[in-house]
């Protein structure tokens, strides 16, 4: 599991996000890898200060990232209900949606205006 870190504009965190490999090295491939730059930040961890590389989310790039986050979404839905058939166990519905899920939490933290700041992981 990889951590997504979301930051104030105090730059402390305050929201983890774990990932999966395989959900963050589709990311990596997708446009969001190329929205926004990310920039090395002094960010406040556990009492000390690091250094770490992250993406302001302010105006032009929270839209941005918003829009990738929302378009990928209706793929997803699309493909997981195309995927399921009528009656699929718990289970085949648990995979099926687990991306989506994915998606829609990290569009969430994207929106939300008290996160200023996020680790992509680049």
């Amino acid at each position: 599991m990889l951590d997504i870190f979301f930051y104030s504009q105090e730059k402390k965190p305050i929201e983890t996000m774990e990932i999966t490999q395989d959900f963050y090295t589709w990311l990596a491939k997708s446009d969001f890898s190329r929205i926004g730059k990310s920039e090395e930040q002094k960010m406040k961890g556990d009492g000390e200060v690091v250094k770490t590389f992250v993406v302001l989310l302010e105006g032009e790039n929270r839209r941005k990232f918003s829009d990738f986050f929302r378009d990928e979404i209706v793929q997803e839905s699309d493909r997981m209900l195309s995927g399921l058939g009528e009656s699929p166990s718990k289970e085949e519905y648990r995979k099926a949606s687990s991306r989506l899920k994915n998606l829609q939490e990290l569009r969430k933290y994207i929106e939300n205006e008290k996160f200023k700041y996020f680790s992509r992981l680049d």
